[in-house]
């Protein structure tokens, strides 16, 4: 499982090309796009929630229960002549992905026999029914979020930090967060009631708009950034004296570019490795969920908080 699949390597090498840094050997692939994917990781978790991001992008399995903002593949064995089908069973057949429709469907594939469920590899993720819960919004009685998996409704509204409250905090930075977490097992029942869980039925077709939307969830520059951090380390198990200069590139940037830091070496923002480190710096904001309470910003800021005096 991994946050990649097979056909996102597509968009930047010929999978003749793959197949040979991998030598056929899917493990290989794996390992590495594991140790792309821990690389990022390692450079975001201060400041993002990782952990919503990284995820596993699996094959669509019709018998699955699946929460919300899970992100899943159209992908089914080829069509055999040999075997019988029941309504229901998916194949594939020319790069595209049928169900069943006639019960006992054998021999030469017929169209007629199966209804189009969309291209191998198309790409959709469960919908939320619910805005996320967000720690500073401001929330009135009977809003709903979602929040781990299960919905909540708003039983009491937001209180707002008043003047006087913050005099008595003293630091800005100290300002207590508006809210309380929906489960927060002493104050959530309260604030959020108890939730209900939420998933998604076994059996639900991929098609229904309603608990799936088409598309991919996953922030496209990371997608780009973990494929060339990947690559550059397939390419360096072939030939670590030897990588080509469009994977240095992408991974490290030129050596022309690279400056020092008072942290170490600053990588160009076009490589993979620059953009992860302007990521962490607040330079680039990726579209990764924020830790909630926020850490990690790079703009700091303090003091105490200023009276408002009137008369």
């Amino acid at each position: 499982m991994s946050y990649l699949i097979p056909n996102d390597y597509l968009k930047q090498i010929q999978d003749s090309n793959l197949q040979q840094l991998i030598s056929a050997n899917t493990n290989i692939m794996s390992a590495a796009e594991l140790a792309a994917e821990a690389e990022a990781i390692s450079m975001l978790t201060q400041k993002f929630d990782t952990t919503a991001e990284f995820t596993d992008t699996n094959p669509w399995d019709a018998s699955t229960i699946y929460n919300a903002a899970d992100r899943v593949y159209l992908d089914a064995p080829t069509y055999d002549p040999t075997q019988t089908y029941t309504t229901g069973a998916y194949t594939l057949q020319n790069a595209v992905i049928y169900m069943c429709t006639v019960n006992g469907t054998t021999g030469t594939f017929n169209a007629a026999s199966w209804t189009v469920v969309g291209n191998q590899y198309d790409l959709y993720y469960a919908a939320l029914p619910f805005p996320q819960f967000d720690l500073y919004a401001t929330y009135k009685k009977g809003d709903q979020v979602c929040w781990n998996n299960s919905t909540y409704t708003c039983q009491l509204p937001t209180v707002l930090i008043n003047h006087e409250t913050e005099l008595q905090v003293r630091v800005i930075q100290h300002t207590p967060a508006t809210n309380i977490f929906p489960d927060d097992p002493a104050s959530g029942p309260i604030y959020w009631g108890t939730g209900t869980p939420y998933t998604i039925p076994a059996n639900t077709p991929i098609t229904n708009t309603t608990w799936w939307t088409p598309g991919d969830n996953r922030d496209q520059q990371m997608l780009q950034k973990v494929i060339d951090i990947a690559l550059y380390h397939l390419h360096a198990r072939i030939a670590p004296r030897n990588i080509p200069e469009l994977r240095i590139t992408r991974y490290l940037g030129q050596d022309k570019d690279r400056a020092m830091g008072t942290g170490g070496i600053l990588y160009p923002i076009y490589s993979a490795l620059g953009w992860l480190q302007a990521c962490a710096r607040g330079e680039v904001t990726p579209q990764l969920p924020v830790l909630q309470p926020k850490q990690g910003s790079r703009i700091r800021y303090g003091g105490n908080v200023k009276a408002i005096n009137s008369y």
